[in-house]
């Protein structure tokens, strides 16, 4: 009798325990997915599904969370103006954590945001290894994609909690350098932000002065393009990033990659213009040629 009133009772704990696991909600069902997908909360459900196909993902292979336009304005409401983050949640990312291979950062549609300003502001959030798109359905700014792409990490198959304050300077510092971009070209800006955040992390500065003294040397080069105001909020970034006590070593060969390949950029730039100017030089040099000739020709 016993025995089998021991049966019945285990049958009834394993039905009700397949109740509750069918019962969750989708979120916590895939809490556990290895690859994470955040969506703008304001677009449509064709434009939701684009963005799910465009990321090569389904609902049931991906933790696919929303993001809003309150989120937004939670981190970047101190820093981006209101024409910069408008009423509406666009940005779209997909991030999979990896064991190594560093940060690999791909973008679309995103007009003001580009690689390596998201991949500067993931290291000082302190993600170390991952695959990460951030993307629209059409061409956004994209100001707002850090947002999604640090909830999509909490959420992934690591799940580990980002601090708050890191948070924070991450998405003032996507800000500052899109702003500083604008006068001084996007490449140029992530290289300036990631020089001077590599000295900060390095040395350590115990005092106001001591940064800014690091500030003004990193931004010296420029102090004809950018006003008093730019170096401010360089300075204000910085600081934050400064009080969340970076440890150089961690992230040194992560910051020294993120310079190599803006290096790159900067001299195939740099050899486009060279070769710019030669192309013109040498078009005035036959165009002094033929006139010569027509003179001589006219001369007789």
């Amino acid at each position: 009798m016993k025995f089998k009133q021991l049966i019945g009772k285990t049958c009834i704990a394993f039905l009700s325990l397949g109740v509750l696991v069918t019962s969750m909600p989708s979120s916590i069902a895939h809490a556990d997915s290895f690859k994470s997908v955040t969506i703008g909360a304001d677009l449509s459900e064709q434009q939701k599904n684009e963005m799910l196909k465009y990321f090569e993902v389904t609902k049931n292979d991906a933790n696919i969370l929303e993001v809003t336009s309150a989120e937004e304005h939670k981190y970047l409401g101190q820093v981006a103006t209101e024409s910069q983050l408008g009423n509406k949640s666009i940005s779209c990312s997909y991030v999979e954590p990896t064991d190594k291979g560093g940060l690999n950062i791909t973008t679309n549609n995103l007009t003001w945001v580009t690689d390596g300003m998201i991949k500067n502001a993931l290291i000082t959030a302190g993600i170390q290894n991952a695959n990460v798109k951030a993307s629209a359905p059409f061409k956004v700014s994209g100001t707002a994609a850090l947002t999604g792409i640090l909830k999509g990490f909490e959420n992934s198959s690591s799940g580990k909690k980002i601090d708050e304050n890191a948070k924070q300077a991450a998405n003032e510092e996507l800000v500052v350098t899109g702003d500083l971009g604008d006068k001084i070209g996007q490449n140029d800006a992530a290289n300036l932000m990631n020089n001077i955040k590599k000295d900060v992390v390095k040395e350590k500065p115990k005092t106001d002065s001591d940064l800014n003294k690091l500030v003004d040397k990193d931004a010296e080069p420029y102090k004809t393009k950018l006003t008093d105001d730019d170096i401010a909020k360089i300075k204000s970034v910085m600081n934050k990033i400064n009080q969340l006590d970076i440890n150089y070593n961690s992230i040194k060969d992560q910051l020294n990659d993120v310079t190599n390949q803006l290096k790159d950029k900067l001299s195939s730039a740099e050899a486009k213009g060279f070769f710019d100017k030669l192309g013109d030089l040498f078009s005035g040099f036959f165009h002094s040629i033929g006139s010569l000739f027509t003179s001589n020709s006219n001369d007789k």
